[in-house]
């Protein structure tokens, strides 16, 4: 399956939204591009929607560490929501989900950053 993404803006808070498989970092270079510009314009608040996100490897999880770690840089905050079933336990196996906000919805994500 192919890869896509999606950024949106409301309430000072950067929404992506990423679809399909991620695999590689070249996937996602217009999209941390695009997440440089939004931090230039003081916005630092990211929520990543992943419900229609089908599979990762370790490189799809190097590029949520690697957004996590620029935003974190920064100040902001980088919550996750709507994980599918196989990635929240890719995130438990690595014990990434210790580090990463995890939210059950993108509404309830909405909350912590507000």
């Amino acid at each position: 399956m192919s890869f896509s993404y999606k950024i949106e803006q409301a309430d000072q808070i950067i929404f992506v939204a990423l679809e399909g498989d991620l695999l590689n970092k070249q996937q996602v270079s217009g999209l941390m591009e695009e997440l440089e510009f939004l931090f230039t314009q003081g916005l630092k608040k990211i929520i990543i929607d992943m419900s229609a996100t089908q599979y990762m490897n370790s490189t799809g999880l190097s590029v949520l560490i690697n957004i996590f770690t620029q935003t974190r840089n920064k100040g902001g905050e980088v919550v996750l929501a709507n994980l599918p079933e196989k990635i929240n336990k890719l995130l438990i196996i690595t014990k990434l989900n210790s580090i990463f906000n995890i939210e059950e919805t993108v509404g309830d994500a909405k909350k912590i950053l507000i």
